[in-house]
């Protein structure tokens, strides 16, 4: 599709604004249909159409300069930032446990923690031995930990023990991942330790190049004062920690909510949605599984958008699952028309997108090759899909509102242009007003109760008709003097001077 023009008087006219927005994600790492960038010139082409003045494009082009003066996070980094967020997750779910309250309680914490870092040295070790692995110096996996105390960003050197981790098969190995997971663990253990238990580990690691005992360690934890003040301070790392990942992605927020405008939700909007689902990512983000975690926000920033615009771009609201379905079969239709070379039938699209177990396709695709009868369990279970399909694609069309411009001057509506099967014509509705007045008039030569009686019996003021047990008990008479009066109304609407008026109206 041709791009449009650029209008000259836009203020939004700023590609540094967007300049350094392509996310540190490649196509290859996010094993998507479509890869994600983030282009200046067509991110502000896009977006522009949807913004009338200068007032309304400033919040855009701020919060684009804003978080474009971000830096961008290395896979080190995001190893190191998650460490600190996955710590203090450890450290809640321990002291859900710890029954103790007060000062205590910190030092309840710190020997869980203590027992869970000489578990999982252990199992790294036998992982290690298992796999024939060199183990890697503790005291450089402690350094690093430890300096993580002082800042995640104050080390340009790579991380020593990802680069251990990272040989190609973390992330795709069984095994490996059960070591790495392991390693983790007990590097979080390291990061944990208080500084004056950490230098006494430094010199222990030194001479073995193994992890302490238990109870060496318990012997040289500080007093629970200090713990109790360091287990606030890993809650701060930790939520500082959380900002700076969120703030380094938030850019690729923006290149994900790029793609799904023209969807009935604004940009800003499409973003506020995606920044939801990137913390979403940053709470369940597992660095253990060794992904970078550009890849696995994406997901759930495109699962974040989905949801919203399956709730809110709609006039009609449908539910997310039948949402999820229309764009999976959508999707199927457009890559059938590139095959077939016409729209496919819903028979057709029965077979692709699921509905049918693939022992139902093979016999339905094998009868059709072969020119044979379909069983008539298998034909009856292909109608039943090919009707959801027909269902789901129904439900994809947008509703068309009767108030909605035409035209280009936009000076008439659409309702004005459908026909009104209910209504009457123009002529028809003159002659049942003109012959409305002249029953009325013709009433009138009659008494009171003989005009009340025929009005209820044949419906002239509400349109039903009353029987005559209905009137009676209406007038408090009986059915037959009910009959008598309306005979004598009838025959002195049937005289010819009466009748007259009325005689052109009948058919």
């Amino acid at each position: 599709m041709p791009r449009k023009s650029k209008p000259k008087d836009s203020s939004l006219n700023h590609a540094d604004d967007l300049d350094s927005f392509t996310p540190d994600v490649e196509e290859s790492d996010l094993s998507l249909d479509d890869p994600i960038s983030l282009d200046a010139d067509e991110v502000l082409e896009v977006i522009r159409p949807a913004f009338t003045g200068e007032l309304s494009e400033d919040p855009v082009r701020l919060y684009l300069r804003e978080i474009g003066q971000v830096k961008l996070l290395d896979s080190d980094s995001e190893f190191r930032l998650s460490t600190m967020i996955e710590a203090h997750r450890l450290v809640e779910r321990l002291e859900i446990h710890v029954p103790r309250k007060g000062v205590e309680r910190a030092t309840q914490v710190y020997r869980s923690t203590l027992d869970d870092l000489v578990l999982a040295w252990k199992r790294f070790s036998e992982d290690a031995k298992r796999l024939a692995v060199q183990l890697p110096d503790l005291s450089l996996v402690l350094a690093e930990a430890q300096a993580l105390r002082q800042g995640w960003d104050n080390s340009d050197s790579p991380s020593y023990l990802r680069a251990f981790l990272d040989n190609g098969r973390w992330g795709s190995d069984v095994m490996w991942n059960g070591l790495a997971a392991n390693a983790f663990n007990f590097f979080i253990g390291f990061y944990l330790l208080p500084p004056e238990l950490a230098g006494w580990v430094m010199k222990y690691c030194h001479q073995h190049n193994s992890c302490p005992a238990s109870r060496s360690l318990y012997q040289h934890l500080p007093d629970e004062t200090e713990l109790l003040l360091d287990l606030k301070v890993i809650q701060f790392r930790a939520d500082d920690a959380t900002q700076a990942l969120v703030r380094a992605n938030l850019r690729l927020v923006v290149s994900v909510a790029k793609r799904y405008l023209g969807r009935g939700i604004s940009f800003l909007d499409l973003i506020q949605e995606g920044n939801l689902g990137l913390l979403r990512a940053v709470n369940k983000f597992d660095p253990r599984r060794g992904f970078k975690f550009s890849t696995y926000a994406t997901w759930w920033i495109r699962q974040s958008i989905n949801r919203s615009i399956a709730e809110q771009a709609r006039t009609i609201r449908i539910p997310v699952h039948l949402f999820e379905s229309i764009t999976r079969i959508l999707r199927i239709q457009r890559s059938l028309v590139q095959t077939y070379g016409r729209e496919p039938t819903t028979e057709e699209l029965a077979l692709e997108v699921g509905y049918l177990s693939a022992a139902d396709v093979q016999a339905i695709l094998r009868a059709k090759a072969e020119g044979a009868q379909l069983e008539e369990s298998v034909a009856q279970r292909w109608t039943a899909a090919s009707s959801k399909v027909n269902k789901v694609l129904r439900s994809a069309e947008e509703p068309v509102s009767l108030e909605g411009p035409v035209g280009d001057e936009e000076s008439s509506q659409l309702g004005d242009f459908i026909q009104d099967d209910d209504a009457l014509e123009p002529m028809d509705a003159a002659a049942r007003e003109m012959l409305r007045e002249q029953v009325q008039h013709a009433l009138a030569a009659l008494s009171e109760r003989e005009r009340q009686v025929l009005e209820l019996r044949f419906g002239l003021i509400d349109g039903k008709d009353h029987t005559l047990e209905e009137v009676s008990r209406y007038f408090n008479v009986t059915r037959e003097r009910i009959r008598q009066i309306e005979a004598k109304a009838l025959r002195k609407l049937r005289h010819p001077t009466r009748s007259r008026q009325l005689r052109d109206y009948l058919g």
